[in-house]
């Protein structure tokens, strides 16, 4: 059963670090702004892929406390984090050096909802529950 949500917390991982390295290829083309000195392929790689994972721990102890109303539950969590992540990027002070720092949030802010985006976007692919 950990097995089903351990693939899918992984392939959700890699489909989100794929979509934040695309998106800051698109953002550094529209906007020349490079910040590979804050957000690099590493950063996007890591925390895409642990932070799927740990959805995937949770959402099996949640299911497996509370079968449906687990499933609600972690649902209403991912959401409510990462709408509360949001304010990460808007408020970071960037070092001087960093060119256009006006434009950081523009990048940042929708990379926030790449691992919930593929986590529901998965889940159909992965739904033991029903």
């Amino acid at each position: 059963m950990f097995k089903n949500h351990f693939y899918h917390g992984l392939t959700s991982g890699i489909m989100a670090a794929l979509a934040a390295i695309i998106y800051s290829r698109i953002h550094f083309f529209a906007t020349q702004a490079d910040f590979s000195g804050i957000i690099n392929l590493g950063t996007m790689i890591s925390l895409n892929l642990i932070g799927c994972l740990i959805f995937s721990i949770v959402y099996y102890f949640f299911t497996g406390m509370w079968k449906k109303k687990g499933i609600i539950v972690f649902h209403l969590l991912i959401t409510i984090l990462s709408f509360a992540a949001v304010i990460i990027p808007i408020s970071i002070s960037l070092p001087l050096t960093v060119k256009n720092p006006e434009l950081f949030p523009g990048l940042a802010v929708p990379m926030i909802f790449f691992p919930a985006l593929a986590w529901f976007t998965l889940k159909p692919l992965f739904n033991s529950d029903f």
